[in-house]
């Protein structure tokens, strides 16, 4: 059995589990940086993306991908920011037929996040 076969069996009969899961992860991780508990934050939000692997979210998992780069940035490590940032906008840009109702303001909300990646980047490396 390869691994897509494997996921996709655990994604068909655990997938709402894995779900809920990654739900409870992100709430939490929210709160956490929502008290600039940062290192928390990243902890269970990087968690949540373990059982966001798994579960049948799908498009959803995007706005764990931009909790996780502004909590990133806010933890002064835009390089990693930077990391989910293309990860996001692949998403994103993979998914525009899936999610045509919200894919300019997804894109929008990314790039501005881009917009203090660079900054923070810049900041850092006193340029």
């Amino acid at each position: 059995m390869s691994y897509s076969s494997f996921k996709k069996e655990v994604i068909d009969k655990n997938g709402d589990f894995f779900t809920t899961q990654l739900e409870q992860f992100f709430i939490k991780a929210i709160d956490f940086a929502k008290k600039e508990k940062y290192d928390e934050a990243l902890i269970i939000g990087n968690d949540a993306l373990v059982f966001a692997k798994y579960s049948n979210a799908g498009y959803a998992v995007i706005y764990l991908i931009g909790m996780l780069c502004q909590a990133y940035i806010d933890n002064k490590q835009p390089e990693i920011a930077n990391n989910f940032f293309q990860f996001g906008m692949d998403i994103i840009t993979k998914n525009e037929d899936k999610n045509s109702n919200t894919y300019s303001e997804d894109i929008d909300s990314f790039l501005d996040l881009k917009i203090v990646i660079d900054r923070e980047i810049k900041n850092k490396n006193g340029l």
